[in-house]
């Protein structure tokens, strides 16, 4: 009764933590669609100083500039500077001040002479691509953050009319076509894809992969770069993340472990210190250290969830899941239900029946899915799992609906897989541009890039990246136009290699 007693204490100590920890930033998120609606920031603000980050100094010579710039608010357009973003939509929340610089930023609020407990996180994208990000401590005054210092902005102008704002972008456009900086009707296509290596390791005697990062970027159908980097650049609504598994060994147990972080503007060495900002942190290393080998092989990453197979070592059971990037940390997978509802998990026992008709011994998981390439598209697969004669043994199945946006941003094939298949016969999967200018067809042992004329694959190849037979891709994420150069930007900035 008191070894019960104990380790019912121990399980209620443990969530208590969990739930403290997980909180606490104080933040709650909302979203605000552009259409017929205020803005949560409205008006005309004027940047009054700045402030050098104290981790990433001369980044930039020009940035001293914006001083007496003006940022203007409005749901048809959000200006900065001379930069701007239409049809925005706006993602904001409340924090406490003082914890979000100090997680976000590793700074205290002392550092910015900040004395507020509370403000708003007001993040601005547009098409799904991340602009800035500004925190509001009072009604007239906030800050922002680009690339190596904080501006301050102070209110002007409460509400701006749209022929104002529509003049400035008038007034920007002529600047950019006296300086012959604008392209007159650019197409402008721009894509990170994921690449995941086979590799097996050899001394502990078990699978192992590795991931990196191709750009590639065109203009008007022409081949302008291609870089290569480390690890997973994952662009989200917040800014540009990194992602990498970790392999940790101690005596006979081999974790990995996933790691999303939030690109900072510091020097790499700064991110060996997390620990020291998160109490998850040190409670999930405690943790890991009894827990079995469990190796981790990622199917899909996209910009919110991440499609993941899991292999326990001990009995061989592998399993799916899908994982919030944001709440990679608590371990938690999402369900079938939580992204397509009732409908969905319809569809997902339905797809499972036909496996497992009258097997008893056979249960589903609602857990059990992730993202799968076929033909030019991502799948939904589930997977039951059971066992023969003590074995461990699976089976998947398709899930017959189509990937909703919030698992898959953007995935269309401007040509039919019938056509690729007869242009290119070796091409086992392939992607095209959202400007329907470009297409990347994948084959064994290359990427090879074409340019899309009249709905049909250009005879000229335009460039290719050797692939190894193992590889595979597991993210495509699209920038278009102006985001394109700077998606290069923060490939470079990220150690990104010009391989061409």
């Amino acid at each position: 009764m008191k070894k019960s007693h104990l380790i019912t204490l121990v399980l209620v100590i443990l969530s208590m933590l969990t739930s403290c920890s997980s909180g606490k930033l104080q933040i709650k998120d909302s979203i605000m669609a552009p259409e017929n609606q205020l803005p949560p920031i409205s008006g005309k603000w004027i940047i009054e100083e700045s402030i050098e980050s104290p981790y990433y100094r001369g980044v930039s010579d020009v940035k001293e500039s914006l001083i007496g710039g003006e940022v203007l608010f409005h749901n048809s357009a959000v200006v900065v500077d001379r930069d701007y973003v239409l049809e925005p939509s706006f993602k904001y929340k409340n924090v406490n001040i003082s914890d979000y610089l100090l997680y976000k930023y590793k700074i205290s609020s002392d550092y910015l002479n900040l004395t507020e407990e509370e403000g708003e996180v007001i993040s601005v994208s547009s098409n799904n691509q991340f602009f800035f990000e500004f925190i509001k401590y009072s009604e007239e005054e906030m800050i922002f953050f680009d690339e190596d210092r904080f501006y301050f902005l102070k209110k002007t102008v409460d509400e701006i009319s749209k022929e104002e704002i529509d003049r400035y972008i008038s007034v920007e456009h002529s600047l950019m076509r006296i300086s012959n900086i604008e392209e007159v009707d650019a197409l402008r296509s721009g894509v990170l894809l994921g690449i995941k290596s086979y590799d097996y390791d050899d001394i502990n005697q078990v699978d192992n992969w590795t991931y990196k990062t191709i750009w590639i970027r065109t203009n008007n159908r022409n081949l302008s770069s291609i870089y290569e980097m480390d690890d997973l650049l994952v662009p989200r609504k917040k800014g540009f993340w990194m992602v990498n598994v970790e392999r940790n060994i101690n005596d006979n147990n081999i974790n990995d472990e996933i790691k999303a972080v939030e690109k900072r503007k510091f020097p790499e060495e700064y991110f060996d210190d997390i620990k020291l900002f998160s109490f998850e942190y040190g409670l999930e290393m405690d943790l890991a250290s009894i827990e079995p080998s469990r190796i981790k092989n990622i199917l899909y990453v996209g910009n919110d969830y991440i499609s993941v197979e899991e292999n326990e070592l001990f009995n061989d059971k592998k399993a799916l899941k899908t994982y919030p990037i944001d709440y990679l940390d608590n371990g938690k997978a999402i369900k079938i239900s939580d992204i397509l509802g009732d409908e969905g998990l319809k569809t997902f026992v339905e797809g499972a029946q036909a496996i497992m008709k009258s097997d008893t011994t056979m249960f589903l998981d609602e857990e059990s899915f992730g993202l799968f390439r076929r033909n030019g598209y991502w799948i939904m697969k589930g997977r039951i799992n059971y066992q023969i004669d003590g074995e461990e043994m699976y089976k998947d199945f398709n899930i017959k609906s189509i990937p909703p946006k919030e698992l898959v941003n953007y995935d269309e094939l401007i040509i039919p897989w019938n056509k690729i298949k007869s242009k290119i016969p070796e091409a086992i999967d392939a992607f095209t541009s959202p400007n329907e200018d470009i297409i990347i067809v994948v084959t064994r042992n290359n990427l090879q890039i074409y340019a899309i004329e009249n709905s049909e694959i250009s005879s000229k190849e335009l460039g290719r990246v050797r692939l190894n037979s193992s590889d595979s891709i597991i993210m495509a994420e699209w920038s278009l136009g102006r985001y394109t150069g700077l998606w290069e930007d923060e490939v470079i900035r990220s150690q990104g290699t010009k391989i061409k």
